[in-house]
C-alpha cells in the first residue's frame, strides 16, 4: 500500500510536492526538504526505526520512486524543455553585440562626470574668494563707520560738557551713536588698533558718567518726564542694571546706612517695627516716580528698582549692621521680630503689586539668604523644650498621678493632671505668639508626639496598676479602681477632644492642606486612646473579679451548715452572695453616672461572665458531693435491710437517721437555689443585664432547678 503525496514544501512561489512512496518506509520523506538537513542527524533520529540495512533498502526504494517521478515530470513538460533550449541558441552572440556600446557609453559618462566635478570645484573656489572679499569690504566699511562714530561721539561729549544747561537731546544722540559704534566694532574688531579700542572704552565710560549725572538730576525733578527720558536712554544702551546700581549706591545706600544699625534699633521707640516703617517710608519718598514708570504696565520696561536696588541694599545692611534681630535665644522676642519681618516683606510685595515680579522677588538670591538667616529650627527646638518639659515632668512622676487625683472625679472634665497638661501643651503649640506658619509641619508633629506621649504614659500606668495588688488591702484596691476609672473617663474625654484639635490645626494650616488628611492623621491618636481605654476596662474588670471570686469559696461550706444541724428550710440567701455582689454593686453606685449606662453594662457583664462560670463550677461540685453522699447512705440502708430484721428500736433509729439526712440534703439544694436566684435577680434588676447575656447563667439556673426536680422525682419513685 502506497502512502499519499506529502504537503508542498518550499519558500515563496516555489513549492515542491514530494512523490508518494511505500507506506513501509522507516523514515519521513519530508525530512529531505528541510534547509537544515544533515545526514548525521537523519541517521541519529532514525536509529531506532531499523537497522542500517533496512534504512539502506528503504532509501534505495525511495530513490527509485524519485527517478520514476523525475522521468514522468520530464515526459509531461518535454515540449517546454525543447522550447527553452531553442530559445537559448545564439544568446551569447547577442550579449557580445551589446557589450561594446555599453562600455563606450560608460566611458563617456565618466568623462562628463569628471568635467562637471572640475567645474564645480572651480566655481566653489571662486565663490569662497568672493565671500572673503565681501566680508573684507564689509569690515572696511564698518571700520570707516566706526571711525566716524568715534569722532562724532567724541565731539558730542565735548559739546555736552561745555553746553549749559544740560542738553538731554545731545545725550540721546550720543547714546545712539555709541550703539552704532558698538555695532560696527563687531565687524571690524580685527582692524581696530589698541588706541582706537582704548578711546572707545573711555568714551563709553564718559557717556555713562554723563548719563549718571543726568539720572541723579532727573530724580529730583518734580515731573517724571526727564526721569522717563533718562531711563529710556539706559534701556537703549542695555544698561538697566547699571541704572539700578547707580540708584542703589547713590540714593539707597546712604539712607539705609543711617536707618539700619544697632544704634537705630535701640533708640527706636517702636523697635524693629519703627525701623521697618522708616525703610518703607523711603519708597514713598524717593521711589514713587520710579515705581510708577517701571511697573509692568508702566511706560518703561526692563527695570526692577525695588528688588535690585532697594531690597538688595536693605537686606545687605540688615545682615551686617543689625544681625542681632536674627538671634533665636529669646523665643518670644524672636517671634515678635520674625512676625514683624513677615509683615514687612508682605508690604514690599504689595508695593511690587505684580505676581510675576513678586515671584522674581522671592526667587532673588538675597531674599533666600535673608530667610535662611532666621534660624527657625532653633526657635522650634526651644519651643519644643518649653512645651514638652512640663508634660514630660508630669509623666515621669507617675507615682504622684494617683495622689494628685481630684477628690471628686467627674465625667465632664479631666481628673488626671497629665491629660490637662497635655491638652494645654497642644493648645500652646497653635496659639499666637508661639505658632509660625513656616513651622506648621513641625508643630503638627509635636502635637502628635504629645498625644503619643500621653498614650504611652497611660500604657505604663495601666501596666503598673496590677502590681500594687499585693502591696495593700481592700482600701488600696478601692483607690486603684478609682484611679483607673478616672483614667478611663479621661481617655474617653480626650477622644472627644480629637475633633476640636483637628479644628484647631485646620485653622492654622497653610492653604491647600487637606482637612481629610488632618482628620486621618490626628484620628489615629484617637484610635490609640480607644485601645488604651479597652485595656483599662479589662484591668478594671479583672480587679472586680479578683475582689469577688474569693467569696465564692463559701459555697462549699453550705453542706456543713445543714447536715445534722436541724436548721429550718432556707428562705433567704447566704451572706456570701451579698459579699460576691458587693464589689460590683459598689462600683456601679459610685461610677455609674460617670461611666454611663452602656459602658457600665459592659464592665459588669465582663465581671459576671467570669464569676458566673466559677459559681457554676462550685455549685456543680457541691451538688455532685451531695448526690454522692445520698447514694452512699442509700447503699448503706440497703445493706442493713438485707442483713435481716433487727430490733424495732434499732430500725426506728435508722429510719429517723435516714429521714434527717435526706431532709438536710434537700435543704442544701434549696439553699443553693435561693442563692442562685438572688444572684440572678441582682444581675437582672440592679445591673440591668439580661440573663442570656451572661455566660452560663441560664445553665446555672437550670442546674439548681434540675437538682430540686431530680430529688422530688427520686422520692416519688421510692
Amino acid at each position: 500500500m502506497e502512502e499519499k503525496p506529502g504537503p508542498p514544501i518550499g519558500n515563496g512561489s516555489e513549492l515542491f510536492s514530494l512523490p508518494a512512496g511505500p507506506a513501509t518506509l522507516c523514515f519521513d520523506k519530508n525530512e529531505f526538504m528541510k534547509k537544515t538537513f544533515s545526514v548525521d542527524e537523519f541517521l541519529h533520529e532514525n536509529r531506532n526505526a531499523g537497522s542500517l540495512e533496512i534504512i539502506r533498502d528503504d532509501l534505495g526504494l525511495y530513490l527509485k520512486v524519485l527517478r520514476s517521478a523525475m522521468i514522468e515530470l520530464i515526459n509531461q513538460d518535454y515540449a517546454d524543455f525543447v522550447d527553452l533550449s531553442a530559445n537559448l541558441i545564439g544568446l551569447d552572440q547577442q550579449i557580445d553585440a551589446i557589450e561594446g556600446p555599453l562600455k563606450k557609453l560608460r566611458d563617456e559618462v565618466d568623462q562628463v562626470k569628471g568635467a562637471l566635478e572640475g567645474s564645480m570645484s572651480e566655481i566653489a573656489s571662486c565663490l569662497e574668494q568672493k565671500k572673503l572679499l565681501r566680508a573684507y569690504k564689509k569690515s572696511l566699511q564698518s571700520l570707516a563707520r566706526a571711525q566716524a562714530s568715534l569722532s562724532k561721539l567724541e565731539g558730542m561729549l565735548l559739546l555736552s560738557e561745555r553746553k549749559e544747561p544740560f542738553d538731554a537731546t545731545l545725550l540721546e544722540r550720543a547714546a545712539l551713536e555709541s550703539i552704532q559704534l558698538q555695532f560696527n566694532s563687531k565687524f571690524c574688531h580685527s582692524f581696530l588698533d589698541d588706541g582706537k579700542r582704548q578711546l572707545a572704552q573711555e568714551l563709553w565710560s564718559e557717556l555713562l558718567d554723563r548719563l549718571k549725572s543726568y539720572f541723579l538730576r532727573s530724580l529730583n525733578e518734580p515731573e517724571p518726564k526727564e526721569l522717563e527720558r533718562c531711563l529710556r536712554i539706559y534701556c537703549t544702551l542695555d544698561e538697566c542694571r547699571t541704572a539700578e546700581e547707580v540708584f542703589r549706591g547713590e540714593i539707597v545706600a546712604p539712607f539705609m546706612n543711617r536707618v539700619i544699625s544697632e544704634t537705630s534699633l535701640q533708640n527706636s521707640p517702636q523697635g524693629l517695627t519703627g525701623i521697618y516703617n522708616q525703610i518703607l517710608d523711603f519708597v514713598s519718598m524717593h521711589m514713587k516716580q520710579l515705581c510708577q514708570l517701571t511697573k509692568r504696565n508702566g511706560k518703561v520696561k526692563g527695570y526692577s528698582f525695588i528688588v535690585n536696588s532697594f531690597w538688595a541694599e536693605v537686606e545687605r545692611r540688615m545682615e551686617t549692621n543689625m544681625s542681632s534681630i536674627f538671634a533665636p535665644g529669646n523665643p518670644d522676642a524672636f517671634y515678635q521680630k520674625y512676625k514683624c519681618t513677615l509683615e514687612f516683606l508682605e508690604r514690599i510685595e504689595q508695593i511690587i503689586d505684580d505676581a510675576d515680579d513678586v515671584a522674581q522677588f522671592k526667587a532673588h538670591a538675597q531674599y533666600r539668604s535673608f530667610q535662611l538667616r532666621w534660624n527657625l529650627p532653633v526657635y522650634f527646638q526651644i519651643r519644643f523644650q518649653e512645651i514638652g518639659a512640663e508634660l514630660e515632668a508630669s509623666c515621669n512622676d507617675s507615682a504622684a498621678a494617683q495622689r494628685q487625683l481630684a477628690k471628686s472625679i467627674s465625667a465632664s472634665q479631666f481628673n488626671v493632671a497629665q491629660f490637662s497638661v497635655a491638652l494645654t501643651a497642644i493648645s500652646r503649640c497653635w496659639q499666637d505668639g508661639v505658632f509660625l506658619p513656616q513651622l506648621f509641619h513641625r508643630f503638627l508633629k509635636l502635637t502628635l508626639q504629645i498625644l503619643a506621649r500621653l498614650s504611652v504614659w497611660c500604657g505604663e500606668v495601666s501596666r503598673s496598676a496590677p502590681k500594687q495588688e499585693q502591696e495593700g488591702g481592700s482600701e488600696d484596691g478601692t483607690e486603684r479602681i478609682r484611679f483607673m476609672v478616672a483614667l478611663y473617663s479621661d481617655l474617653r474625654n480626650i477622644e472627644l477632644k480629637i475633633p476640636s484639635i483637628v479644628n484647631l490645626v485646620a485653622e492654622k494650616s497653610p492653604t491647600g492642606t487637606s482637612r481629610t488628611e488632618l482628620e486621618t492623621i490626628i484620628g489615629e491618636s484617637g484610635t490609640i486612646f480607644g485601645d488604651r481605654r479597652s485595656q483599662l476596662q479589662r484591668l478594671i474588670v479583672q480587679e472586680l473579679i479578683t475582689a469577688s471570686i474569693p467569696q465564692l469559696r463559701q459555697v462549699s461550706d453550705i453542706p456543713r451548715l445543714y447536715r445534722k444541724t436541724n436548721r429550718d428550710v432556707p428562705s433567704r440567701c447566704c451572706s456570701y452572695v451579698e459579699q460576691v455582689l458587693a464589689p460590683t454593686d459598689t462600683f456601679r453606685k459610685n461610677y455609674d453616672s460617670m461611666i454611663g449606662d452602656e459602658a457600665m453594662r459592659d464592665f459588669l457583664t465582663g465581671v459576671y461572665n467570669h464569676v458566673t462560670v466559677q459559681y457554676y463550677q462550685m455549685i456543680d461540685e457541691v451538688l455532685t458531693s451531695v448526690q454522692k453522699t445520698e447514694e452512699s447512705l442509700r447503699r448503706l440502708k440497703n445493706l442493713r435491710d438485707r442483713s435481716g430484721t433487727a430490733a424495732a428500736s434499732s430500725t426506728a433509729t435508722t429510719n429517723n437517721t435516714d429521714r434527717v439526712a435526706t431532709s438536710d440534703d434537700d435543704k442544701i439544694r434549696l439553699q443553693l437555689q435561693v442563692d442562685v436566684m438572688h444572684y440572678v435577680r441582682f444581675v437582672e434588676d440592679q445591673a440591668k443585664i439580661s440573663r442570656q447575656d451572661v455566660n452560663q447563667l441560664p445553665q446555672l439556673i437550670q442546674l439548681v432547678e434540675d437538682a430540686i426536680k431530680g430529688r422530688l422525682t427520686s422520692e416519688q419513685t421510692q
